[in-house]
């Protein structure tokens, strides 16, 4: 494994600027650049201006598997073959676990209550209906009722999670494994997708199983891709997003690089100064072409201010796949504006490297508009798709409330907490199933905003990084001889399904994100701060609701984004560029107790994450925390 590509990296610059104290390129590093070598650092060499733009992949080497007796011919397929092989095997260890038994237990845990039968009904019915008392003794009863009944009922959240759902019900009915089988789905590609974004992301495919491996043994993500809930599904889409902006990004800064080389080719790049001459002194390996090729690649300003990047599919992707996740759950909105955000971040940054003179100014001409258009529409459409069924029958809740009456626009806006005075406009134009929704719409905002009900296992935001207030999804008490409860056991079981990350990954997690906040905040590495935009974008916005009842487990949409920063957290103790023999070896060293201490400490959890019954003193052993009980 290497670390270059998580820390110290060359790449990691956007503007190529030296950084301060340098050596000149050519000259020998400065004694005290030799001292600092014992501690890792590693003075950064010039990159030529495509690999700034668009860095190479890092060529891994044939010797782990020639020293395995592998002839050189099959050992350069197998290191190409790594990059696809290495992310599937992480991904199907990931869902050996989380099929295995996944009908157990057998019974409605916690929120299974809503989201299993409002699945069922969206099968059934088109929209949610109405279920009686004691439904779920029923429906888990042999031989099985369904007492599903046509009545409208009043739901909170858009559909698209429970058709996800409905996709297992339809497949193996309204059973634990039927309900619970598209989750595990999601997790276990959940899982592949990490470790394809982390080894993009990293330029790294080690890095980015690492990614990979740790969200599959993170507990809470575990939990989460056993149980019918909404939130595991959020994640996925988000990931999705982010992964297809990741690919935007680097095809867009690609087509700036052609462009600067068509340029080079022509000779209508600027002629090279000493100062450029020096930038490019050498090439990394990985990039096209010789190193005199590269080194006629120069900033033009021309380009970098005008160019347009044309059509950009990976957007339009984003945008589908952040709009599927507002459609799940509203958090979803915060996220698409902190993309969005970022990924016009990304186009201004792109066109300073190729030589803009006004990058942020030549941003909003050239790319802004396009990344609105792109994004926001997109998910609009898609979430007013998403009530399809809703639009298609005439049992949905308030399905006919617009019928015969006027529409008139708001009368204010909420901002900031005061309330600021609208005119009204006349709206009856507007198709009535539409004023229908948006009324929808808006009884239910003022539902969640208003939730303050008191609930044994809520918590504050605050407290989710340190795990301090995990959710009980399940629990039973069974006696020695009942339910998998051994004969010999002393006193009685416990059973539990707990809603907990797994604490050494979190408590590591902990610091690589105050190692990213230094990575992006002083060394302006743009990984840092893509990793901490996922982060910020699944958490923070619930500091805003500090009256509202909110649980732990809502962070399983920013959990993919803890790995990726533990990841990069890791290649930095490996050791960057330079390190001495001895600092790898304690980095690598180092490294691999930490990830040896996740895996453990997961395996140690895992009969509280599948309810296994276990002797209460070995539940009691496991409860580290007292508010864990």
């Amino acid at each position: 494994m290497t670390s270059d590509t998580a820390t110290g990296s060359r790449y990691e610059h956007e503007l190529g600027e030296q950084p301060s104290g340098a050596s000149v390129p050519g000259a020998g590093p400065t004694s005290w650049q030799l001292r600092l070598r014992r501690y890792g650092y590693a003075e950064q060499p010039r990159t030529p201006l495509r690999d700034r733009l668009v860095p190479p992949y890092r060529t891994a080497g044939t010797r782990v598997w020639t020293l395995l007796g592998v002839d050189p011919y099959t050992a350069e397929k197998l290191v190409r073959w790594a990059a696809w092989a290495g992310p599937l095997l992480v991904a199907l260890l990931a869902g050996a676990l989380r099929f295995w038994h996944l009908g157990s237990p057998d019974a409605v845990i916690f929120d299974e209550t809503y989201y299993a039968k409002d699945a069922w009904s969206l099968l059934q019915l088109g929209y949610e209906g109405s279920w009686p008392d004691k439904a779920n003794e029923k429906i888990l009863r042999d031989p099985q009722s369904i007492p599903l009944n046509p009545e409208h009922s009043y739901v909170v959240h858009p559909p698209v999670g429970k058709w996800t759902i409905a996709l297992g019900e339809g497949l193996f009915g309204l059973h634990p494994l039927g309900w619970r089988f598209m989750p595990a789905v999601l997790g276990t590609l959940s899982v592949l997708m990490v470790c394809r974004i982390g080894r993009r992301l990293f330029r790294s495919t080690a890095l980015g199983c690492l990614a990979g491996a740790l969200l599959a043994v993170d507990g809470l993500h575990f939990v989460m891709s056993r149980t019918a809930l909404l939130d595991l599904v959020v994640m996925f889409w988000v990931l999705a997003a982010f992964g297809a902006l990741l690919i935007d990004r680097d095809k867009a800064r690609a087509k700036l690089a052609d462009a600067l080389t068509t340029a080079a080719d022509r000779g209508d790049a600027p002629a090279p100064t000493a100062k450029t001459a020096g930038e490019t002194d050498g090439t990394a390996k990985g990039t096209k072409g010789t190193a005199e090729e590269t080194d006629l690649v120069r900033p033009d300003a021309l380009i970098g201010d005008r160019l347009g990047l044309g059509l950009r599919p990976w957007r339009l992707a984003a945008g589908l796949f952040l709009g599927l996740a507002c459609a799940t759950k509203w958090n979803g909105l915060y996220i698409l504006a902190a993309f969005g955000l970022l990924t016009v971040l990304w186009d201004a940054a792109a066109r300073r490297t190729a030589g803009a003179h006004r990058p942020y100014r030549s941003m909003l001409r050239r790319d802004a508009v396009p990344a609105f258009l792109s994004i926001v529409p997109v998910a609009v459409v898609t979430y007013t798709v998403s009530w399809a069924g809703w639009f298609l029958t005439r049992g949905g809740y308030f399905r006919g409330w617009a019928e015969g009456r006027r529409g008139l626009s708001p009368d204010s806006v909420s901002l900031f907490g005061l309330r600021v005075p609208l005119p009204q406009v006349d709206m009856t134009w507007v198709p009535e199933p539409l004023r229908s929704l948006w009324h929808y719409q808006s009884e239910v905002y003022n539902f969640h905003v208003g939730l303050t009900d008191p609930h044994p296992y809520q918590s504050n935001p605050w407290s989710w990084l340190v795990l301090g207030r995990p959710v009980s999804y399940f629990y039973e008490s069974p006696q020695p001889g009942e339910d998998g409860c051994p004969v010999g056991t002393a006193d009685k079981c416990a059973r539990e399904v707990l809603a907990l990350g797994t604490p050494m990954l979190w408590w590591a997690a902990c610091f690589a994100v105050l190692y990213l906040v230094y990575r992006w905040g002083f060394r302006r590495d743009w990984r840092a701060g893509a990793i901490l935009c996922g982060i910020a974008g699944g958490w923070l916005p619930w500091f805003l609701y500090q009256e509202r009842t909110i649980f732990f487990f809502y962070a399983v949409v920013f959990v993919p984004f803890l790995c990726l920063a533990v990841a990069m957290a890791i290649g930095a103790l490996l050791g960057p560029p330079g390190s001495s023999e001895q600092r790898r070896v304690l980095g690598t060293v180092g490294a691999g107790v930490l990830v040896l201490l996740i895996v453990w400490n997961f395996i140690y959890f895992f009969p509280l994450h599948t309810g296994q019954p276990i002797p209460v003193s070995d539940w009691q052993d496991r409860m580290w925390l007292d508010t864990w009980v």
